[in-house]
């Protein structure tokens, strides 16, 4: 199967990368926007904004499945700049879903629990959505989008972490501060499952190769506010805990409003793969012994 990874130089898209190479069975092209992020040679260049960048990537590839990864993630940007959301996010998501269409491919997007308003989560896959920030409407029409197509696959995950040294995921912003010494106010009426993006990774190539279509919850088993995935983030790592205070999302005085109670159910994924995800603990356990 080959498969073309969009936005393969981003935090999901390096997991998806390296995991398919792993796994067999695939012949993997990966595509970057920013020149800085690229690190492997051989990936292509593709604007999710840029029509003839788009078309040019699927002439070269030919791929039979498309990765969406690449996407406009800053929730309170999103917010700022509602325009450059809406063309990457939603028009960016028309523009590959015009391409796979044309190139006869299936097209597996990636998603978001802010398609949800958050005031009673978790939320399974057939739970009403009901954004409130612009960042989870661009999302959600972008479902819209990919779901008129044929066969297509639709992740939804959140809080995706993982260690990499320049990355600004949770989980690095933790180590680091903790590293220095910095003192972090952490909002603990956010609540989340915090999603290994390694996990991530091989539960979606797992999804296509058994040719699933849909919609899919892919997130960490654990449901946790901020606070307390940051202060196992300190157990695990043996950081300092004390420099870490709770602090409540309202005094933040965020562009974005958040989804307070959210999270994923994962008990269709589970039950169809016959494999439950990771906890918290142990995810960041598995990822410390790696290093």
């Amino acid at each position: 199967m080959k498969i073309l990874i969009i936005g393969a130089d981003g935090q999901v898209g390096k997991h998806l990368y390296s995991s398919a190479i792993k796994t067999g069975g695939f012949t993997v092209a990966g595509t970057y926007r920013n020149p800085k992020n690229n690190t492997v040679p051989g990936f292509l260049y593709l604007d999710l904004t840029k029509s003839e960048t788009i078309k040019k990537v699927f002439e070269s590839v030919r791929p039979d499945t498309v990765i969406l990864c690449s996407a406009m993630t800053h929730v309170d940007n999103c917010e700022r700049y509602k325009e450059e959301a809406r063309n990457i996010n939603v028009e960016g998501a028309r523009r590959v879903a015009e391409n796979c269409k044309i190139f006869n491919c299936r097209l597996v997007f990636f998603s978001s629990e802010y398609v949800f308003d958050g005031t009673s989560g978790p939320y399974s896959e057939t739970d009403d959505t009901n954004p409130i920030s612009e960042y989870g409407k661009t999302k959600l029409e972008g479902e819209k989008i990919v779901s008129a197509s044929s066969d297509s696959l639709i992740i939804r995950t959140t809080v995706v972490y993982s260690y990499e040294p320049e990355s600004k995921n949770f989980l690095m912003q933790v180590l680091r501060k903790g590293a220095s010494k910095e003192k972090m106010n952490i909002v603990n009426d956010q609540y989340s499952n915090p999603t290994n993006a390694a996990e991530l990774a091989d539960f979606t190539l797992k999804l296509i190769k058994l040719k699933k279509s849909g919609i899919y919850n892919v997130v960490g088993k654990d449901l946790m506010n901020r606070y307390e995935f940051a202060l196992k983030i300190c157990e695990v790592f043996n950081l300092n805990s004390g420099l870490i205070a709770p602090e409540r999302t309202a005094n933040l005085n965020q562009i974005a409003p958040r989804p307070l109670k959210a999270g994923l159910k994962t008990d269709k994924i589970s039950s169809e793969l016959n494999q439950a995800p990771s906890g918290a603990e142990s995810s960041l356990k598995a990822i410390k012994n790696s290093l």
